[in-house]
């Protein structure tokens, strides 16, 4: 969540007594039966908050805490107790990683002082989330805090130089969407690349630009003379941070950001041979507008592909799944008592007692995790996921983390036939029992390595999303409880 991060207001200077927060009180408790010859006593003006008995709440006039993931809000809601009404956005079954806000969460936010999200780029949609609803309020991120893990020796995939030519022809487009603009001589007069095509969105529904954003573009460019060859200067706007493909046919390129001098370091070089290109460059982008600088091209008719790397959203910080590790969640909630107090200091020791209890249940919660792991031998501890999710469990619990289906922090990436191929080389290996898919994910890739390796296929863990209330996942506890299970009974002799 690096692009939105001068957004996000501190939780310690930001909040103040004039946000309004609301404590949805429980009813107050009825009276004690009153002596036969006296009227039963009135009920107290003030209600005891059933969690905290020594805490005395006051009220207050609406509740406007909103939290974007839902397996977030029952966390939140157990600190905020029956103080607080916590508003989940994203519903039931839908994976955070390809949330997009709709109307009804922007008029949410638009009313709310208080919005919590996980962090750590876990949702690409929180940026227009933000941009949409405007106005001022707090933005905490549960996980501030926590480093996010180092993948362990062999869980990186690592693309050979042909399996990275191979990804980047399969996106690369053939021709242009839009007329050729012409480069010019001088930096300060370079056109916007794209400024043309931007008008045929309009023609197109939204789902459709959304998905065109995220792939890569093939421009069209007419250069001036410079000498003997030709050159010139255009821009490029980039619409959030990540990891960017640049290929050209022939020539030489560099990309410095708008207004600087220094160019951007280029991470990776490959060969092609797709679509007339010959030569990729992948660099790491921050959002904003850069200037390309073309030279050297034999030919004044010149054309570039840009766009992210793998056509998905990248994570800035590294792995967001820190939830899946029920001892990282005690700083989700030690950052929400914090938040919800300096919110509505009068139920600060409210939000105390409540994080205390619920810190003290996700302690037994990791200790009946690592009992239920004992009954699988330690060299049979081994995980092969839909996507690298579960990294921060494998780690606590001593699991190795042989591979997964799609290798990124990012179930949207898509996995090369080089890739499947070395994971199922790795399963037989490793001697693999299972491959564990979380709700939603297609299971066709995850169906063709268990055919090929001859292992079963676990579908339906809950890892990113809660049930429906009387679902086997209606809770952050219970959720963690069903996938240990589930991978427990797969594993196990």
């Amino acid at each position: 969540m690096k692009h939105i991060r001068a957004q996000l207001r501190s939780v310690g200077g930001a909040l103040s007594g004039a946000l309004l927060l609301t404590a949805a009180c429980a009813a107050p408790p009825p009276p004690a039966p009153a002596p036969a010859t006296q009227p039963a006593a009135p009920a107290p003006a003030t209600a005891v908050a059933t969690l905290a008995p020594q805490a005395t709440q006051s009220p207050a006039p609406a509740t406007r805490v909103v939290v974007l993931e839902n397996f977030l809000a029952d966390i939140v809601q157990n600190v905020a107790g029956d103080r607080l009404i916590v508003k989940p956005l994203i519903p039931p079954g839908v994976d955070p990683h390809g949330y997009q806000p709709t109307p009804g969460d922007v008029a949410a936010v638009v009313d709310s002082d208080l919005l919590i999200v996980n962090g750590a780029d876990l949702t690409p949609g929180l940026e227009d989330l933000l941009k949409s609803a405007g106005g001022e309020r707090v933005v905490v991120e549960a996980s501030a805090g926590l480093t996010s893990r180092e993948a362990r020796e062999g869980e990186e995939a690592v693309l050979s130089p042909e399996e990275r030519a191979e990804a980047f022809c399969v996106q690369a487009p053939d021709h242009a969407h839009m007329d050729a603009v012409a480069a010019v001589a001088d930096i300060a007069a370079a056109p916007l690349l794209g400024e043309a095509h931007a008008h045929e969105h309009d023609k197109h529904d939204k789902e459709a630009a959304a998905e065109h954003e995220h792939s890569l573009e093939r421009f069209e460019v007419t250069l001036p003379a410079q000498g003997a060859t030709f050159g010139g200067f255009v821009r490029l706007e980039v619409a959030e941070a990540g990891d960017y493909l640049l290929a050209l046919p022939q020539g030489q390129f560099a990309m410095t950001p708008a207004g600087q001098s220094e160019p951007v370091e280029v991470e990776e070089t490959f060969a092609v041979d797709c679509v007339g290109l010959k030569q990729a460059a992948q660099m790491e982008l921050q959002a904003g507008e850069y200037v390309l600088a073309l030279s050297e091209w034999p030919q004044a008719e010149a054309f570039v592909v840009f766009g992210p790397a793998g056509a998905h959203h990248h994570h800035d910080h590294g792995d967001p799944h820190f939830w899946l590790d029920p001892n990282l969640v005690v700083k989700y909630v030690e950052n929400t008592r914090d938040a919800l107090s300096k919110a509505d200091p009068a139920g600060a020791a409210v939000y105390a007692a409540n994080a205390e209890a619920y810190i003290a249940r996700l302690k037994e919660l990791d200790a009946w995790i690592a009992e239920q792991v004992a009954q699988i031998p330690p060299d049979q501890r081994k995980l092969v996921t839909n996507h690298e999710s579960f990294g921060y469990f494998a780690d606590r619990y001593g699991f190795e983390v042989i591979g997964t289906v799609v290798p990124n922090v990012s179930p949207m990436a898509q996995p090369s036939a080089q890739q499947l191929a070395r994971l199922a080389d790795r399963v037989k290996q490793a001697g693999v029992k299972a491959i564990f898919l979380e709700t939603g994910s297609n299971a066709k890739l995850a169906e063709q390595l268990a055919a090929e390796t001859g292992i079963r296929v676990v579908t339906e863990l809950y890892s990113h999303s809660t049930t429906e209330p009387g679902g086997p996942a209606s809770t952050y506890l219970d959720m963690m409880r069903y996938n240990t299970r589930a991978i427990v009974e797969a594993l196990k002799p």
